[in-house]
């Protein structure tokens, strides 16, 4: 039987967000999970909170908390990710984080990087030069678009927590949200769900395009 690794930036296994993958794969397929805060204490998690200046970027652990990390500080704990489940057979692995990485890992398998799909795929639809993007936490607004308008797109970053709102929140504060007139919507966090991207469409008319399932179909292609 084929593996295929996932890789959280927080705590495994990431039940929450699997429960959208798992359907979309071949029951051939032996799923494999690490996470950068496997085996840490909360004391050691703090450690990692972001300082100023830091990219943040925002996970949950098994008991359900929303944590927040310095994407710098958990680097090399991503690197013994890929290396765990090379270890282990992994014929393919993916991020279940939407963080920019660049070049950052090295691996000798095939590794799917949700932000970089994402990032190709609205290059090539949003033709009416605007975006609208959702994020977790407000520290992460402005990094959110910078990033996306790197090309020459108009972009509005709404936050809006998949981790500290329930569905019946996500819906009232998402019909509050001030977007602009877009076409396409980025569920820029692993942590939105299927269920949150339907509210999304049936919400603001608009096109959403959730990374979870996203990146999953290309790691299909890849693996299977």
């Amino acid at each position: 039987m084929k593996k295929i690794g996932f890789i959280t930036i927080g705590e495994a296994p990431r039940r929450d967000i699997m429960k959208d993958i798992e359907p979309l794969l071949s029951d051939q397929l032996e799923i494999l999970q690490a996470g950068a805060l496997d085996n840490l204490t909360m004391e050691q998690i703090k450690e990692l909170a972001p300082d100023k200046g830091d990219t943040v970027l925002v996970s949950s652990l098994q008991n359900g908390i929303s944590v927040e990390m310095a994407e710098e500080k958990i680097l090399n704990r991503l690197q013994e990710c890929i290396r765990n489940l090379e270890d282990k057979g992994a014929e393919g692995i993916m991020f279940l984080c939407t963080g920019d990485f660049g070049d950052t890992f090295s691996s000798k398998v095939p590794v799917v990087y949700p932000n970089k799909l994402m990032y190709a795929v609205v290059q090539t639809l949003c033709t009416d030069g605007k975006l609208n993007v959702l994020v977790p936490d407000a520290e992460q607004v402005e990094e959110a678009e910078k990033q996306w308008s790197r090309d020459g797109l108009r972009v509005k970053a709404v936050h809006l927590s998949p981790y500290t709102n329930n569905l019946e929140q996500f819906r009232e504060k998402l019909a509050a949200a001030a977007f602009y007139d877009a076409t396409y919507i980025v569920m820029d966090c692993m942590g939105y769900s299927a269920e949150m991207k339907k509210i999304a469409v049936e919400v603001t008319g608009k096109k959403v395009i959730l990374p979870r399932t996203l990146a999953t179909e290309i790691l299909k292609e890849i693996v299977i």
